[in-house]
């Protein structure tokens, strides 16, 4: 099953319950495995809120060239929802993995994420004369800057 695949048998699962339940299972298991001697180095969610004029599957899109400022965006309600239900998982599993003796770290790429729609390949991820409806990838980081960005912080919590 899953968000467009109905299954009788999940129907009283949301999207929201089912997110975090994968995501407390995931920690779960690194912490439980016991012999975990490298640094464990968790990432937030890319905001899926970059759509303007409408969603994925409805005409909206992405061709923003520049990064937001602070005061131009906020977190849908669904990434928020997910975003916040990643911290409060992290924050469970990361108290289970200092008793542990598991090196833990959240790397949040979120609120950064979030002021960059312009990483995104929009449209220009399909060959001009293609002659089939292709959404506008609003949800990939391919273009230069934000990926940098991760690529910095993973490197700055590596070498810590």
């Amino acid at each position: 099953g899953g968000s467009f695949v109905a299954l009788n048998i999940t129907s009283n699962l949301t999207l929201r319950y089912s997110h975090r339940m994968a995501f407390r299972t995931a920690l779960r298991a690194i912490n439980d495995h016991g012999s975990v001697k490298a640094k464990v180095i968790v990432r937030t969610l890319s905001p899926m809120s970059h759509f303007e004029g409408g969603s994925w599957d409805k005409g909206g899109d992405c061709r923003r060239t520049q990064p937001y400022r602070s005061n131009e965006t906020t977190m849908g309600d669904l990434d928020l929802d997910f975003y916040t239900g990643q911290v409060e998982e992290f924050r469970e599993a990361e108290k289970a993995a200092a008793v542990a003796g598991v090196d833990m770290v959240l790397m949040d790429t979120t609120g950064a994420m979030l002021l960059r729609p312009d990483g995104h390949p929009s449209r220009y991820g399909h060959w001009p004369e293609e002659k089939r409806v292709l959404s506008n990838d609003c949800i990939h980081w391919c273009l230069p800057g934000p990926v940098d960005a991760w690529n910095d912080m993973l490197l700055q919590i590596m070498s810590d």
